[in-house]
């Protein structure tokens, strides 16, 4: 019987809070170990992640483990731990063909789908440094999760076979997420993206939130995720990012938990994870429907100054927020809470808000009242 899960990956909380929700316990280790996650479960912060996340499997007492956010760039390291104790998730030959942009590129040739040109860096047919003036080259590493490190082209790098370059195109940045089983695959649920500067990220791509569309057209997202389902044997719960224009262009697949699967729970009676452990186990899955069609947002708010997080800043935002031990688990209105003590340099994430409306709009304009009073707690008395 799978009782004690164990959980790793750069931020486990909201997974952690599915499961605990749906009758799980779990044990983390996590890259930092937020005060709020340890109400959760127990939980170990990992200094150097994600190599120190083996040992701490092999010590530690569990039925079977799951990964999140940036373990999936790393599938010969997932091998070996999958090796040693009892995997719930994508398996490592998957990992190798979904985070291989090359693999997707030829995915899309054979379905007929969109994805962007994409190219090695020293492909000698093409001149990103002195490109065509319609060409526009975007610098992306291998291992990459949240949009860190992408960056328009200005120079080759040094380690050149850590990047690729993928040809920039217009459209409107957006997610979805998918639930595979043994017998199939169905979408959860279509989200907008934000990210970038314009919303305080230390980088022009990097991740900042979504909000969840109310009622989305999945008709043309469809054949994308079947294929990918069908040739790369996915299973439990993933997603995908992917530009809207007159038709969906894959950009990226997240072959795990990602961070707006929180926000579709907002709208269900029953958490999503387990449904992942279900189906890892080819158990039977029950998806609970919809029982509300607002939207539902997140956003991660970044440092703008280097801060300590400090316990006045904890009770301050437990008042401000309402945070009671319910709310850790069910339809928190901020999480990923730093421990206090805890040193903030600037460009790092300090909280995540969370914000329902009857329309994107709506959601968005909470979000937005949130963060300026998160700030004014955590930037009172710079």
């Amino acid at each position: 019987m799978v009782q004690r899960i164990g959980l790793i990956g750069a931020s486990c909380r909201a997974m952690a809070a599915s499961l605990v929700r749906g009758g799980f316990s779990v044990t983390a280790a996590d890259m930092f170990a937020d005060y709020d996650l340890g109400q959760i479960g127990e939980v170990k912060g990992l200094r150097n992640y994600p190599w120190s996340a083996r040992r701490w499997l092999r010590e530690t007492e569990l039925d079977a483990w799951c990964y999140t956010g940036g373990l999936e760039n790393y599938p010969r390291l997932i091998e070996r731990m999958a090796a040693e104790k009892r995997l719930l998730g994508n398996s490592p030959q998957t990992l190798r063909m979904v985070r291989d942009p090359f693999w997707l590129a030829d995915l899309a040739k054979r379905y007929g789908f969109e994805f962007p040109e994409t190219c090695r860096v020293h492909d000698p047919d093409y001149d990103p440094i002195h490109p065509r003036p319609s060409d526009q080259w975007l610098l992306k590493p291998y291992r990459s999760a949240g949009g860190l490190n992408i960056e328009r082209v200005s120079a080759l790098p040094a380690l050149a076979h850590r990047f690729y370059l993928q040809r920039k195109l217009p459209g409107v940045p957006m997610s979805a997420v998918v639930l595979s089983t043994s017998q199939g695959c169905q979408i959860v649920g279509v989200n907008r993206l934000h990210g970038g500067n314009e919303f305080g990220a230390p980088g022009p791509y990097v991740f900042v939130g979504a909000i969840t569309l109310g009622t989305p057209s999945t008709i043309a997202l469809d054949p994308i995720v079947r294929a990918i389902h069908d040739e790369a044997g996915m299973i439990g719960l993933w997603g995908i990012d992917f530009l809207q224009t007159d038709r969906p262009t894959l950009l990226e697949v997240n072959p795990r938990w990602t961070a707006s699967i929180a926000l579709h729970e907002r709208m269900r009676e029953n958490p999503l994870m387990p449904c992942h452990i279900q189906a890892c186990l080819d158990a039977e899955v029950k998806l609970s429907e919809r029982f509300a069609y607002w939207s539902s947002g997140a956003r991660i708010v970044y440092a703008s100054q280097r801060l300590e997080f400090t316990d006045r800043m904890l009770r301050k935002i437990q008042e401000a927020f309402s945070l009671t031990e319910e709310s850790f688990l069910a339809n928190p209105r901020v999480g990923d809470i730093p421990m206090p003590g805890t040193i903030i340099d600037v460009g790092s994430p300090v909280c995540t808000l969370y914000a329902d409306g009857k329309t994107e709009e709506l959601a968005e304009e909470e979000l937005r009242s949130s963060q300026e009073m998160l700030e004014e707690i955590i930037y009172a008395g710079f």
